[in-house]
């Protein structure tokens, strides 16, 4: 005679749910699992070593004092209260907040010119073509090109006294006033070449015939704009307000670089730039890493309000 050992099963109750079964891992799905690790990995390496690790660095460097290349001591936050008192600091955030109030024009400009194109304006193949040539170009090629032609004796200038509007033949970069905002069109031509691409990507998703239909029942060309494109559109355009907002804060120091070096005086000092100059010229790197996280800490709530409202587009449900 022989005694079973095997377990004797709990008794259930007639009206007690049945216990869901569990599904074993698949040795497919463990593959995938394993396969998408490691295509992210790499980029998740880069990220940390060239992101992470500099920012963490940024910020402990922040809280130190350090002059020429001597050694450095801890200095607690003397270099961000430092800040509070420096008038060139205060100066380069308010001209940083100038350039953040022509954010408008970033967003609609390249969305007109979008649209143009999309809907085959006479020689849009050629215009696709010429709006993102240069955004191809460098930079600091385009501002070395700029530098040359809003010169006082410049091309622009020459034209301008040609046709009659000697008046609006000024000193476009040595102005107080028109310095900033020349080099805010600058970096302008250079870059919205991309947000043209961006919308007609876009565009191409949405259906003809409803376009059709808004031209047929007469709606012009900026009723069609902002009754119809705008919002099936809500997505791409928070997207391209989101890249610019961060954009324009971090896009324009080679420009500066090239134009204006900061000046005539600060008229175009920009935190990115001032964050330069006292590191590499000054040679004083705790204060100059301490701007760096402030302008950090300025752009990151900055995209942080224009995720939100990005989120918020994309997630509405039509009407």
């Amino acid at each position: 005679m022989t005694i079973s050992t095997a377990p004797v099963p709990e008794p259930v109750a007639a009206d007690s749910p049945p216990r869901p079964a569990r599904r074993p891992i698949r040795p497919g799905r463990a593959r995938e699992w394993w396969l998408g690790a490691a295509l992210v990995l790499p980029a998740l390496v880069l990220a940390v070593m060239f992101k992470l690790v500099p920012l963490v660095r940024g910020v402990i460097t922040s809280f130190e004092s350090s002059s020429g290349f001597g050694g450095s001591s801890f200095a607690g936050a003397d270099n961000y209260t430092r800040m509070l008192d420096d008038s060139m600091v205060l100066t380069s955030f308010r001209n940083a907040l100038l350039v953040v109030a022509t954010l408008p024009v970033w967003i609609v400009l390249p969305l007109v010119l979008a649209v143009l194109i999309h809907q085959r304006s006479p020689g849009w193949k050629f215009f696709r073509a010429v709006y993102f040539v240069p955004y191809t170009i460098a930079p600091i090629v385009v501002g070395i090109m700029f530098r040359q032609i809003l010169a006082p004796d410049g091309p622009l200038n020459a034209m301008l006294r040609t046709v009659g509007l000697e008046p609006l033949a000024i000193q476009w970069l040595n102005g107080r006033y028109s310095a900033l905002f020349s080099l805010v069109a600058v970096a302008l031509w250079s870059f919205f070449g991309l947000g043209v691409m961006t919308y007609l990507a876009g565009l191409a998703t949405i259906p003809e015939e409803i376009l059709e239909a808004a031209y047929l029942d007469g709606a012009g060309f900026w009723r069609r704009l902002f009754s119809v494109v705008v919002p099936m559109l809500r997505p791409t355009v928070a997207y391209w307000s989101v890249v610019c907002a961060s954009g324009v804060l971090i896009w324009l120091f080679p420009l500066i670089y090239a134009l204006t070096q900061g000046g005539p005086g600060d008229a175009t000092m920009l935190p990115e730039y001032l964050v330069f100059l006292t590191t590499f010229q000054f040679l004083d790197r705790g204060y100059g890493s301490a701007i760096g996280i402030a302008l950090f800490v300025f752009v990151a709530v900055l995209s942080i309000f224009s995720v939100r409202h990005m989120f918020k587009e994309g997630t509405r449900k039509p009407r």
